[in-house]
């Protein structure tokens, strides 16, 4: 049956934070402490998405570090199209697919998923990935995110909402997601970091990590396109791939692994009373006949949990 790499071991790592404040909005450090907060925590890559600002912040690459050109747009329900009593709010980071070139795309002026789904739609003509942000935070349900069309990634974690407002997860909403809308999501965990070191830190609890041939701009896009990626707030993932009909799974150890399909129940369940999980094999054969995707997700004795993009099953 031959080998699928899902995330290939053997390419390099890169740590990468893909929503970020700065003050070229309302985050509290420059662009080039930010630069130097993340490279001194491990991180290779930031996509800078300062509020409604689209600004290249190529001159902070070096060798070891590369920053992303992007931008986040919000359409507030209170300004454009209040439904309830309470503020709801649609939030995207639209990453720049080349760093320099592309024309700024602004939020959208009607909180309706028409307007949404249309400003989704002129951000990847104008050349950008667009992720979803934080469902939780933002007060959005199914009747919002399940009509904004094809965003090509969502928040699971955002660990600003999380540490500032105890609701940065979004795990429910992305398994949602993932069950009714039937087109490729990643699944994004990140900082939206605004204070940094001058009150309770939000950065560095949510991030994504890379495998990509090289630390350059095409080649971390390429990654993301491919899902050359998964999204933690602890555990590591090694390497991931499905061989001879069976999933393999090497991991920094971990008390639990789910592996998921659109059901409830799990194709497979591991446990480790002492942690101690680092290596996993299941055989396609468990899984049932009607499943569309395959969903990795670990969980460490401290609760902090990592998640494989879903690979999408065909031809069963």
């Amino acid at each position: 049956m031959g080998r699928i790499d899902l995330l290939a071991g053997h390419l390099p790592a890169f740590k990468a934070n893909l929503h970020c404040h700065t003050t070229c909005s309302d985050g509290r450090m420059t662009p080039a402490q930010v630069k130097e907060h993340y490279k001194a925590h491990g991180y290779s890559v930031v996509a800078f998405t300062d509020h409604n600002v689209l600004i290249d912040h190529s001159d902070l690459n070096d060798e070891s570090f590369l920053a992303l050109t992007g931008i986040e747009v919000d359409t507030d329900s209170f300004l454009y199209g209040k439904k309830h009593e309470f503020n709801q709010t649609c939030h995207l980071c639209a990453i720049a697919r080349t760093p320099c070139g592309v024309r700024p795309v602004y939020r959208a002026e009607q909180y309706t998923g028409e307007a949404i789904r249309a400003k989704i739609d002129e951000f990847h003509r104008e050349g950008y990935i667009v992720n979803y942000n934080h469902p939780q935070w933002s007060a959005e349900g199914p009747d919002e995110f399940l009509h904004y069309g094809l965003f090509d990634g969502m928040e699971i974690y955002n660990h600003s909402a999380e540490v500032a407002n105890n609701n940065g997860g979004g795990h429910s909403e992305y398994a949602l997601a993932l069950r009714l809308m039937d087109h490729p999501i990643r699944c994004i965990a990140a900082d939206d970091n605004h204070a940094g070191l001058n009150c309770e830190d939000d950065s560095c609890g949510g991030w994504v990590v890379f495998r990509a041939p090289r630390l350059c701009y095409a080649d971390i896009i390429d990654a993301y396109d491919r899902m050359s990626f998964y999204a933690s707030t602890g555990p590591e993932i090694h390497a991931c791939c499905i061989e001879d009909g069976t999933l393999v799974l090497d991991c920094s150890p971990v008390r639990r692994v789910h592996v998921m399909t659109q059901y409830i129940d799990p194709v497979y369940c591991g446990f480790s009373a002492e942690n101690s999980l680092t290596h996993v094999e299941v055989p396609l054969a468990r899984v049932p006949a009607g499943a569309r995707f395959l969903w990795v997700q670990l969980t460490d004795a401290a609760g902090r949990k990592a998640w494989m993009n879903p690979y999408r099953l065909t031809g069963r």
